[in-house]
């Protein structure tokens, strides 16, 4: 939606159309200055110059435009609506007026959740949601330096943005100032708790809300040259950030400043404006409608709001979404093992073995959020067939037409996780439901095992972004962890305390119940994970996230999207090497990067029995030999080797993982090396051969060859030939061969040997 001079207009975004507008010819009343929308209703106030207020309601129709085409044309409909566009009018109630003066006039307005704020030159008016004056300020009494450009109103404050740069936060009769003097504009969200405030030199400061006020979280620099921020807006849920310069480019950014996307249109946009996964960015005569790709639960997800994107197999998969019944297009999706589903503001579906499964009477569910239990999708939804019953329901993918299970809630759920049978739902009140569902056979056991207030503890219901449980083995009490806005927070015994800034977060376990976990979370710039020991684990899991030394940090140059436990790593994608728009996203590359021997290097300085018993896990998958190589190369270059050659001894691979560790250092490292492994490289070069490694002995031989005197050189060399000539290994045969003619021109002994070989073979 957005105003004129005079007129106000309602546009569709896909496909684009004009589909209602209000135009007066008079303008007894002045320009309109300002429009902002009602929270939580389907109105919007259009501030004009001489202080009308005119309040207009925005109405559904029924579809006011049928599509020519097949439905299997993705690209001419929009999604949910094959039939046609959903219409909406809009309709004038009402029309209200400020006690302006008459040299006074309407320079801007914003919108606070009690109150919208209108300010004239003189003035900050406020005024209900209902029309009703609710007071005023003198902006001489906040600032006199220079005239008033834009305002907003946080929580139980109010932000004034001045012409000169200057942001002044008012609260209770006190003011004081934000930034360094150089602001072009500010938004905030409420979801996220996170105002952001650009700059004439390009950047994005990031503050964000707490107990005791705002703090500043994040400098996002703008990296495409010197362009002041015109306008900045923030999704809906508070996720992303969009930022418009001068220059023509359009920057969006998570709610921590990581830059997930950057685009340059040819008119530089003087307004933002968010509509699903849509970017509006507009000038004062043209429009570019941007699309975006949000990250779905579970692993490598992608969705918009027709298509999903799943990465199978080192490559992504592209579905259409059913959205014949996903009404108003994919708001949430899910990857498990039993495949992935979807849901709209209506509807829920699964696509399994190939094909689209749509719930049964699936018009009648509006889903808030959706999970994996096993092989079980958990949809959170008000069920509008039971009188808007809260529910959280149990499907079994392959059969949608009725769910397994279902378990009434306080009101709609606002977050969903799933930990194993433990199912985490923290609804709109701020209440927990913690229920356990058990397979068994064909049927599915549900119960509740306990419900916590939340919201009693501190915890600010609507900016609930994510609910995890903190692997412990007091059940009964154990710790919860929430995203509440971007702040990272568990609720433990009743209390709350803050663990930092999160804008993803995700629990891995291994072992049995979890025993062995490390809660990672992603701050917009690097990875951190906070290991739960064994004694954490049985204390109940919390003490892990107090205690520093038992964290560590992942530097991710690439945005995670999920921790592979089974292969050890951290896996997201990596826009910067898309080379353009988020436009090609099945070309987006995915990266991976191990955290297995960061993970070990950490339980050796804080629990050595934890770390053999959590290196144990991965003994026999792939990312094992790599990771513990990375492992003693660290520790090579950090002096602790004792501890890591006591781990690495404990497994069969020990040889081979220090000899390749060995190669890819310096030599002079070695010494030290084999010093401490005891007996030096002949003795491990002699345990490869008796082991039959050949190819681990074969690697050793330079090390032998550096360290070893020539005798023994020569023996380990004619011992590694024989072997490789017995086990008619002749790829090995040639490889030694080679190693000795690349060596005996500076060596004698190996030239002595070369020169008796190439003797015997004429």
């Amino acid at each position: 939606m957005g105003i004129g001079t005079h007129g106000v207009y309602l546009w569709n975004v896909r496909p684009f159309a004009l589909l209602s507008s209000l135009t007066y010819d008079t303008c007894e009343f002045g320009d309109m200055v300002d429009i902002v929308w009602a929270p939580g209703r389907d109105v919007v106030f259009v501030v004009l110059a001489h202080g009308y207020i005119y309040e207009i309601a925005v109405q559904r129709r029924e579809p006011v435009l049928e599509y020519a085409f097949a439905t299997q044309h993705y690209y001419a409909r929009g999604p949910g609506e094959e039939h046609g566009i959903i219409g909406q009018s809009l309709v004038q109630q009402r029309t209200y007026r400020l006690p302006l003066g008459t040299e006074d006039a309407v320079v801007c307005a914003g919108a606070g959740p009690k109150h919208m704020l209108i300010a004239t030159r003189a003035k900050v008016y406020r005024v209900t949601w209902t029309g009703a004056l609710a007071g005023s300020i003198d902006i001489d009494s906040v600032y006199t330096g220079a005239s008033i450009v834009q305002l907003d109103a946080l929580d139980d404050e109010e932000l004034f943005v001045f012409g000169d740069g200057t942001v002044r936060i008012a609260s209770a009769g006190s003011v004081r100032a934000l930034g360094t003097g150089s602001t072009t504009c500010v938004a905030y969200s409420a979801i996220a708790g996170m105002v952001a405030v650009g700059t004439s030199e390009g950047a994005v400061e990031l503050y964000g809300c707490t107990d005791s006020g705002l703090e500043h979280v994040a400098h996002a620099e703008f990296q495409h040259g010197h362009s002041a921020v015109a306008a900045l807006r923030w999704t809906g849920d508070g996720a992303a950030v969009a930022s418009a310069h001068k220059s023509g480019h359009v920057v969006v950014r998570s709610a921590l400043g990581y830059e997930l996307n950057v685009t340059h249109i040819a008119e530089p946009a003087e307004y933002l404006a968010w509509t699903g996964m849509r970017l509006v960015a507009a000038a004062a005569r043209r429009a570019a409608v941007l699309g975006f790709a949000r990250a779905g639960s579970g692993g490598l997800c992608l969705h918009t709001d027709d298509k999903v994107m799943v990465h199978l197999n080192g490559a992504w998969r592209v579905d259409h979404a059913p959205t014949s019944v996903i009404n108003g297009g994919v708001r949430v999706a899910a990857v498990g093992d039993g495949g992935v589903a979807v849901a709209g503001t209506r509807g829920m579906a699964v696509r399994l073995g190939g094909r689209w499964r749509t719930a049964r009477a699936a018009d009648a569910l509006e889903c808030t959020a959706l999970a994996w239990s096993g092989s079980h999708v958990v949809v959170a939804c008000v069920d509008h067939a039971r009188d808007g019953a809260a529910q959280l329901m149990f499907w079994a993918p392959r059969s949608l037409d009725l769910p397994v299970e279902s378990v009434e809630l306080d009101a709609p759920a606002a977050a969903v996780s799933a930990h194993g049978a433990v199912v985490m739902a923290v609804s709109t009140r701020g209440v927990l439901h913690e229920i356990v569902a058990v397979a068994a056979d064909t049927a599915l056991h549900v119960t509740r095992r306990r419900t916590v207030d939340l919201a009693a503890a501190g915890i600010d219901p609507r900016r609930v972004r994510a609910v995890h449980w903190v692997p412990g083995a007091q059940a009964a009490r154990a710790a919860v962890l929430v995203v509440e806005g971007t702040r990272l927070r568990v609720v433990a015994n009743g209390s709350v305390r803050d663990v930092g800034r999160a804008e993803y977060v995700t629990v891995s376990g291994v072992n049995v119940g979890g025993m062995h976990s490390a809660v990672w979370w992603f701050d917009g710039s690097r990875l951190a994970a906070a290991l739960v020991s064994l004694d954490d684990f049985m204390a109940g899991g919390a003490h892990a996230l107090a205690a520093e030394r038992a964290r560590m940090h992942v530097a991710a140059d690439f945005y995670p999207l999920a921790i592979a436990t089974e292969r050890g790593a951290v896996e997201g994608i990596d826009q910067d090497a898309a080379g353009g728009p988020c436009s090609g996203l099945a070309q987006l590359p995915v990266r991976a990067r191990l955290f297995l021997h960061a993970v070990l290097a950490l339980m050796l300085r804080t629990a050595e029995a934890d770390a053999l018993m959590y290196a144990a896990c991965f003994e026999h998958r792939a990312c094992f030999s790599p990771a513990m190589e990375m492992l003693l190369h660290d520790a090579l270059e950090h002096d602790e080797l004792p501890r890591t050659l006591r781990l690495l001894a404990s497994f069969d691979t020990f040889d081979d993982i220090v000899v390749h560790a060995a190669r890819t250092v310096e030599a002079a490292a070695w010494p030290r090396l084999f010093a401490e492994i005891g007996g030096g490289a002949a003795r491990v070069f002699a345990r490869c051969l008796r082991r039959g490694r050949l190819r681990t002995a074969a690697q050793c031989l330079l090390i032998v060859h550096t360290m070893e005197p020539p005798s023994v050189a020569e023996r380990c060399i004619l011992a590694l030939l024989a072997q490789a000539a017995k086990t008619q290994d002749r790829d090995l045969c040639v490889d030694v061969l080679r190693f000795l003619r690349r060596t005996a021109a500076a060596d004698s002994a190996t030239h002595a040997i070369y020169a008796r070989l190439l003797q015997s073979a004429h």
